[in-house]
């Protein structure tokens, strides 16, 4: 292998908030790992998501492209430009997904360039996708907003494609249950104890149900669809829980039974015993897995793999194995943290008081620290295989996370700086210390680590390498997304956000009805004076925002699914006619460059 052709690894660690990492000066050592190989690495100060939930997030760091472009982000890669696996298979990369994200699969069109996929996300994701992507066309149906055919137009190609990966699914987890057992041996995604054999029959009997009459079948499984639990234990998850082998029923039907004994006792150690299975492999297991690979490397090409971590993600556990909350004193004292912190805090939804605020926001930091831990096991085995100096490691988050400071716990669609900034690192040793401080995004991770392989971007990524000069002049980055649910353009409003270095601009076309966090109108925050934006200083008339509304038309316009006449109504005749101006240049220029 030469040296202008490193080996790879990209490691993104969910809901991975850019203040609470040490790398970033936060007070507490959460990320002493990542601090290490800043040595020699580029660190991007300034990196951000312009989609703040993990859908969104995939396509831009995966794909090198915008949330709402290619008809937005409900099917993932596909229709989309080549993936970083595609551009590193091609230049003869042995490529592996390690994919603990149901969103990232050969199901979303991930697949093309992929030499191992390992599907590590639970079989009750699947039903739990479909329904994250049609739940609008369903609630707009049922409020008589979407007509039934209109409806049926958006969920049948979603259902029958859920039917079929559900099959593909479990074939591929009949061939690798051996294999996933000895790797992930306390995670859910092994202890579940599917038969999959009785779960292929109870597909085909939905399937031949909704082709029968769909109208009939959306109306008896789906019709509260739209606020059921994505992941839910309705529909096909009800059903198939007892396509379990039986020794796995009567098992989990005794520790249920001791288990509530347990609680009248101790209520803290019986809610940890019940989620003694993480709903995916944990950092400790995946970290392991990453070094077997290593270990059982084909020396003669170079590998990327990719995987992502997703400790961090709520409810914030720390630690590994059946009892891995008996680990998490130890990282909350790491930190200087009380080590007493009750680990099963963070299995409600959200704090029921300022005290367990408190605790949910150590449990974070638990948890981020933790999985640092495991990245640096990674690390020490590049070193002990002699792959560091021939190995890119890339660190990134997908979004950010709130803990409480908007009102919200967890990273629910909205724009805010601590939701949309994530640490971003490119190590190789050699590199120095540089610190990139302008403004970059998660799309830029592809090019970037492209450049840094010395291999060629793939064509039609949108994003920027940073070791191109031109990136370091970017003036602002636009956030995109809607709120929550699929991309209905014609039926739900758009939601965008303009950070440049100083300021930040939220804007919506109108708060969605689902959207109770968020105020009426537009936000706009100097966060070099405001950086937790509590201080919405917008006015209308304020100088800033007419440039701001300019660089969203701009975006409008390129989006083939808004009309004219719906930026005229936004933001009137003369930023909608500089936008489609801009946007007839762009399009010259590069019809010139095809």
């Amino acid at each position: 292998m030469s040296s202008s052709q490193p080996n790879v690894i990209v490691l993104t660690i969910d809901a991975f908030r850019a203040d609470r990492a040490s790398l970033h000066g936060y007070a507490r050592p959460t990320t002493p790992t990542l601090e290490r190989l800043a040595r020699d690495a580029i660190v991007c100060e300034r990196s951000y998501t312009m989609g703040t939930f993990t859908q969104t997030a995939c396509v831009q760091f995966l794909t090198s492209s915008r949330p709402l472009s290619y008809g937005g982000y409900d099917y993932g890669a596909r229709g989309r430009p080549p993936t970083i696996f595609k551009c590193f298979h091609d230049a003869g990369y042995h490529t592996t997904c390690l994919s603990t994200l149901h969103w990232v699969n050969r199901f979303f069109g991930y697949g093309d360039g992929i030499d191992e996929e390992y599907q590590l996300f639970g079989l009750n994701t699947l039903p739990g996708v479909a329904l994250a992507m049609i739940r609008s066309s369903l609630a707009g149906y049922q409020s008589k907003d979407i007509s039934p055919d209109a409806m049926l137009e958006a969920v049948d190609p979603v259902l029958l494609k859920m039917f079929d990966n559900t099959l593909e699914y479990c074939a591929l987890h009949l061939q690798r249950q051996e294999e996933l057992r000895a790797d992930f041996p306390h995670s859910g995604l092994v202890n579940a104890r599917y038969d999959f054999i009785k779960v292929r029959k109870l597909i085909d009997r939905h399937r031949q149900e909704y082709l029968a009459d769909k109208l009939a079948y959306v109306d008896k499984h789906l019709w509260n669809a739209a606020t059921m639990d994505a992941w839910g234990g309705r529909w096909l998850p009800k059903e198939w829980y007892f396509c379990r082998k039986l020794t796995k029923l009567l098992s989990e039907g005794l520790f249920r039974a001791g288990n509530r004994l347990l609680g009248t006792v101790r209520p803290g150690l019986a809610q940890c015993r019940s989620t003694r299975y993480k709903n995916y492999p944990d950092a400790r297991s995946l970290a392991d897995k990453v070094i077997s690979l290593l270990d059982n490397r084909d020396s003669t090409r170079p590998f990327f793999i990719w995987t992502h971590f997703m400790d961090t993600h709520e409810p914030y556990v720390s630690g590994h194995g059946l009892k891995w909350y008996e680990q998490t004193a130890d990282h909350l004292a790491a930190l200087g943290y009380p080590r007493d912190f009750n680990p099963s805090v963070t299995f409600g939804e959200k704090p029921n008081n300022k005290e367990d605020e408190a605790v949910f926001s150590a449990l974070y930091d638990a948890a981020l620290r933790s999985t640092d831990a495991e990245i640096g096991r990674i690390v020490d085995a590049l070193d002990r295989l002699g792959l560091r100096d021939d190995t890119l490691v890339v660190i990134s988050g997908d979004h950010g996370e709130e803990l409480g400071d908007h009102g919200d716990f967890g990273h629910y669609f909205l724009l805010y700086e601590h939701n949309a900034r994530v640490p971003t690192l490119f190590h190789r040793p050699g590199l120095g210390a540089q610190r990139y401080d302008g403004l970059s995004t998660i799309m830029d991770i592809a090019p970037t680590t492209a450049a840094l392989a010395g291999i060629e971007p793939a064509p039609g990524w949108e994003g920027t390498a940073l070791t191109d000069a031109a990136q370091a002049q970017q003036p602002h980055v636009l956030m995109e997304t809607f709120f929550a649910g699929n991309c209905l353009f014609d039926h739900r409003p758009l939601y965008f956000g303009v950070r440049t270095r100083d300021h930040h601009y939220l804007w919506k076309e109108y708060r969605d009805p689902r959207d109770n966090l968020s105020p009426e109108g537009n936000e706009l925050y100097d966060v070099s004076t405001d950086p937790g934006e509590l201080n919405n200083i917008y006015r209308p008339d304020h100088p800033l925002v007419p440039g701001f509304n300019a660089v969203i038309a701009r975006r409008l316009a390129e989006l083939p699914a808004i009309t004219n006449e719906r930026i005229i109504g936004l933001f009137g005749p003369e930023i909608a006619a500089d936008a489609q101006q801009a946007t007839a240049a762009d399009e010259a220029v590069a019809a010139g460059c095809d």
